[in-house]
Order: structure tokens, then C-alpha cells, then sequence
């Protein structure tokens, strides 16, 4: 497969690998707020005098407070902020983050996929207007989806390439004429042909462990996004084993509902639960890191 590797990296990557280095982690928080499940703490904090906007952005500070110094990065999926009062939840978490936590990779997970002016619009809202540091895109339209967004040099652009959810193979793993899987050309495609900048990087899925093996000869030290690890049942050990880079990171592997809403002791607070969560995805990358065969 050719890949544009030999591209230099771009700025947002850099930050990755800095931060893999800080942490020694690659761990990371989907912010995924469901308001019906914020607990009644929160709600108590808030008080009379504030709106669901308030106790969405302060569920979100308290996980991102209690889990900042174990993940690379933190992903926002801006689809869980809808209406008025959430769109100022979201963007009071991503100033949030940037103001409090700017070596955190900010990412929002969008799965956006449109062409032209709309395109345009909406890459200055999340990199102008939120900054975020990368977004998630559906790259099934074509390069005229990813060009508005690739061209911004210091963000990343993440895309959904072979993804966890169950009927993703119907589409993505459809053979071409040359016995290549869908989802393997456009890997190829966006890594050698669209990503001038260096700064394009994809999501591989955990839940398809054939698709990993010898990925690192095709695509180098790039980045993944590894979904479907956890509650999807992809296999912790069998793929990071397979995906570390040549550094021995490589990978940003995100979980959500275990640590927005993890299970708790007596007496314990959300905070230390949360903490608690992330420690053991951390430790658990980290020895299955370590597992990896030499």
C-alpha cells in the first residue's frame, strides 16, 4: 500500500507524540454526556439558578479534571450537544480544555461529511471557532469533504476509515475490482493523495483483528484512532500488540460510558470513580503494550 509517510509531520501530530511522552499513556475520554444521567450532585451544585447548559459543562470539567493528567486526549462528540443551551455547553468545554488543559489533544467527534461552502462553515466552526486541535470526518463523499479541513495545516483530521459498528463491513469491506477491501483504498488514498500537510490520520477498528496485522508496514508511524475497544469487544492485547509504532505508542484509544459513568464505591464521588476508570484503561494499554512481542 503507498502511503504518504514520508511526508513531515504535521503540527498536530507533533502534540501527540509530545503528550503520549507526558503521560506515558494513550488513553483517552469520549465526552459523551447524556443529561439523563448526570448525577443529582451536579444538578445540587448548579442550583435553581442555572440551566442543563451549566450542568453539562460542569459534568464535563469534573471528568475532564479528574482524568487530564492519564489521557492524550479528549474527545468531544459534538452530536451529544444539540439546541441552544448545548451548543454553550460545548463551546464552554472546549475553552475549557484549551484554557485549563492545552496539552490535551482537543478533538470533536463530528463524523461530518458535506462538501463545499458547507464544508467550509463547518471547518470554521470547529477549528476557528472552538479550536479544536483535530475532527472526526466521514471520508466516504471523496476528497471535496476533506480538502476544507485538511488544508487548515495545524489540525488534524481524523477519518472514519474501517470503524467498529457492526454493519460497517457491508460497506466498508466491499471488494474492488483489483481485490482491494473498500475501506483499504481509502486508506491508501487519504494517507498518499489527499494529505499534503501531513496532518490527515485514521480511525481503525479493534472489533476486526485481521484488518491490524502488518497495518504499520502500510501506513508507518501515523497515528490511529482505535475504535470499538471495550464495550464493542475489540481485544485489548491482540491490538495494541498489532499497532504500536516504532516508538512504542502509536495509538489514542478512547472510552466513554465507563468513565463519564463508571461504577461506584460507597461514599465514593464521580470524580474518584472517574479517576479510578481511567487509571485502569491507562494500566491496561500499558501492560498490554508491554506484552508485545520483541
Amino acid at each position: 500500500m503507498k502511503t504518504n509517510i514520508d511526508v513531515p509531520a504535521s503540527f498536530g501530530i507533533e502534540k501527540i507524540r509530545e503528550r503520549w511522552q507526558e503521560v506515558d499513556s494513550m488513553a483517552g475520554v469520549g465526552i459523551d454526556p447524556v443529561i439523563e444521567r448526570i448525577p443529582s450532585e451536579i444538578w445540587e451544585e448548579v442550583g435553581s439558578e442555572g440551566d442543563s447548559s451549566d450542568a453539562i459543562f460542569l459534568f464535563n470539567k469534573r471528568i475532564i479534571d479528574a482524568t487530564a493528567e492519564h489521557v492524550v486526549d479528549f474527545k468531544v462528540n459534538s452530536n451529544f450537544f444539540q439546541g441552544e443551551l448545548g451548543r454553550k455547553a460545548l463551546a464552554s468545554t472546549f475553552e475549557y480544555l484549551k484554557e485549563e488543559h492545552p496539552d490535551a489533544i482537543r478533538i470533536c467527534d463530528g463524523k461530518f461529511a458535506d462538501v463545499g461552502h458547507t464544508a467550509e462553515e463547518i471547518a470554521e466552526e470547529i477549528f476557528g471557532n472552538l479550536d479544536a486541535d483535530a475532527v472526526l470526518l466521514n471520508p466516504y463523499m471523496g476528497f471535496d469533504a476533506i480538502e476544507p479541513f485538511a488544508k487548515w495545516k495545524d489540525k488534524l483530521v481524523v477519518l472514519c476509515v474501517n470503524t467498529s459498528n457492526p454493519s460497517a463491513k457491508e460497506v466498508q469491506d466491499l471488494p474492488l475490482e483489483n481485490g482491494k477491501q473498500l475501506w483499504r483504498h481509502i486508506l491508501s488514498t487519504s494517507l498518499a493523495e489527499w494529505n499534503e500537510n501531513g496532518n490527515i490520520i485514521p480511525v481503525l477498528s479493534a472489533t476486526h483483528p485481521e484488518n491490524l496485522a502488518n497495518i504499520r508496514d502500510d501506513i508507518g508511524d501515523t497515528p490511529i484512532v482505535l475504535a470499538g475497544v471495550g464495550s464493542q469487544g475489540g481485544d485489548l492485547d491482540s491490538t495494541v500488540q498489532q499497532t504500536l509504532d516504532s516508538t512504542g505508542y502509536g495509538l489514542l484509544i478512547s472510552a466513554s460510558r465507563t468513565i463519564l459513568y463508571p461504577e461506584r464505591e460507597d461514599g465514593e464521588s464521580l470524580d474518584v470513580a472517574s479517576r479510578r476508570a481511567v487509571i485502569g484503561l491507562k494500566n491496561a494499554i500499558n501492560q498490554a503494550k508491554g506484552n508485545k512481542s520483541e
